[in-house]
């Protein structure tokens, strides 16, 4: 009889533990989003920025193949969400946002095969209707 009180003992603490894991996950689960959302933030910075940024040239060009590879993977909305986050570089700008050229963005995201649909809000731009720009 004691000797299965102490396997009783050791299953409610097992169950315990597991019960408080599956609680801690959950609380969990929206840092290991904020994670994600800022290694695709990082991963559009450093892949696609010179194909959707407001320098030379103008006109759009068709963004490489890594560029895609990081378009077709992203969190859109947790990125266009983010892109009022305060940047100290270059001097002038005030957020990510403001370094972009949206006919860029929007060339870069069709061409990948991911187009933005008419009306789509990402941060302060609106996408126009119409077809997207070439």
């Amino acid at each position: 009889m004691v000797g299965s009180d102490v396997k009783t003992y050791w299953l409610l603490a097992i169950l315990g533990i597991c019960v408080l894991s599956l609680c801690h996950d959950q609380k969990l689960a929206p840092m290991v989003a904020a994670e994600n959302c800022d290694t695709d933030m990082r991963g559009l910075e450093i892949e696609c920025m010179a194909f959707m940024n407001k320098g030379i040239p103008n006109k759009p060009e068709d963004p490489n193949d890594r560029c895609c590879k990081i378009i077709k993977q992203v969190n859109v909305p947790c990125c266009c969400n983010n892109l009022n986050r305060k940047i100290g570089f270059p001097p002038g700008y005030h957020t990510i946002g403001d370094l972009l050229n949206w006919n860029k963005v929007l060339h870069c995201f069709n061409y990948c095969g991911r187009p933005f649909h008419a009306g789509y809000k990402c941060g302060p731009f609106t996408v126009p209707p119409g077809p997207p720009p070439k």
